[in-house]
C-alpha cells in the first residue's frame, strides 16, 4: 500500500498519485490522508479520485504532522486493506520508474525493517546521504547546539561543535520515501507519534537498531523529491520556525537515544557478569 500525506498542496498531491498509478508489476492500493487542510484540498481529491477503486481519500481533523498524519494512513492500510507492506510518500516526490516498489520489495530480507532508493532532486542532482547522530551523549550535545544556535548563545553553541568534532554520524534513510515491511510490522504498528515535524527518520533509525533491524537503501531505482513543499505552506520555510519545531522534535532523540544506551550498558554488564 502507498500512504501519501497531503497538506494544502492537492495539486501536488495529484501529480505525486498519478504517477503511482503508472506503477507495474505489483499490487497496490493509494491511501491519501488529507492532514486537516484548511483550504479545498479534501473535496478536490475526493472529486478527482472518486471513481478510481485503487485511492482511497482519508481525512484528519486537523494537522498532525507528519508522523501522526502518516499513522492514519498505516493504521487503515494495515486494518482496512490487510497490506504488509507500507510505502509513505511525501506529496512532493513523482516515481521515475515503473518498478520503483517492486524493485523495493525485491530488497526485502527477513531482519530489513525500512528500505528506500535512490532520491533524485531538481535538475537531476542525486540527494546526498542523510548523516545524523544517533547515539548518546552525541544526541544530547546537538539538541544543546540547536537551543543555543536558536538563542544566539554563539559561545556556548561553539563548545558544543568541538564536542560533537569526533563524534560518529550515521547514515540514515531520508523520509520523503520510506517503504515499512513485515519485520517493522513485526515489532511495531506505527511509526513514533510524539513529534510533528523533523526527526522522524533519526527517530526510526532508533526504533530499527532497538528491535535488531536494518534499513536498506537500493541505487537500482530512483524517485524524484521536489523539496520544502509542505514546510513552505506550514511556515513559509521561514529559519526561526524550524528551529523551534527541530528543538521541539529533537529532544525526543535525546530520550530514546538515551534509553538504548542504558539498555545496552545494562546487555554490556550482564555479558561480564
Amino acid at each position: 500500500m502507498i500512504v501519501i500525506l497531503n497538506y494544502i498542496n492537492y495539486k501536488e498531491t495529484f501529480q505525486c498519485v498519478d504517477s503511482a498509478l503508472l506503477q507495474e508489476s505489483v499490487d497496490f492500493e493509494i491511501i491519501i490522508v488529507d492532514n486537516g487542510s484548511s483550504n479545498e484540498s479534501y473535496d478536490r481529491l475526493r472529486t478527482r479520485y472518486r471513481t478510481n477503486k485503487l485511492v482511497h481519500v482519508l481525512r484528519g481533523n486537523r494537522n498532525y504532522g507528519f508522523a501522526k498524519g502518516n499513522n492514519i494512513g498505516i493504521h487503515y492500510a494495515k486494518k482496512r486493506l490487510s497490506a504488509d507492506f507500507v510505502l509513505l510518500l511525501n506529496s512532493d516526490t513523482e516515481f521515475i520508474h515503473k518498478d520503483y516498489i517492486s524493485v523495493l520489495v525485491s530488497k526485502y530480507q527477513e531482519n530489513v525493517a525500512v528500505i528506500s532508493g535512490k532520491i533524485i532532486q531538481k535538475r537531476g542532482l542525486i540527494q546526498e546521504k542523510y548523516y545524523e547522530y544517533t547515539e548518546f551523549p552525541d544526541t544530547l550535545f546537538q539538541y544543546l547546539q540547536l537551543i543555543c544556535d536558536a538563542y544566539g548563545f554563539s559561545g556556548f553553541s561553539k563548545k558544543f561543535v568541538q564536542l560533537l568534532r569526533n563524534a560518529k554520524r550515521t547514515e540514515i534513510l531520508h523520509g520523503s520515501c520510506l517503504m515499512l515491511t513485515p519485520s517493522f510490522f513485526k515489532h511495531y504498528n506505527l511509526l513514533y507519534f510524539r513529534t510533528f515535524l523533523y526527526s522522524e527518520e533519526i527517530l526510526l533509525y532508533i526504533f530499527c537498531q532497538n528491535a535488531g533491524l536494518t534499513q536498506v537503501q537500493t541505487d537500482e531505482t530512483s524517485i524524484l523529491h521536489k523539496g520544502k513543499q509542505s514546510s513552505k505552506y506550514l511556515y513559509e520555510n521561514r529559519d526561526s520556525i524550524k528551529r523551534k519545531y527541530q528543538i521541539a522534535s529533537y529532544k525526543y532523540v535525546v530520550w530514546e537515544s538515551f534509553k538504548a544506551f542504558l539498555k545496552n550498558k545494562k546487555r554490556m554488564r550482564k555479558r561480564y557478569i
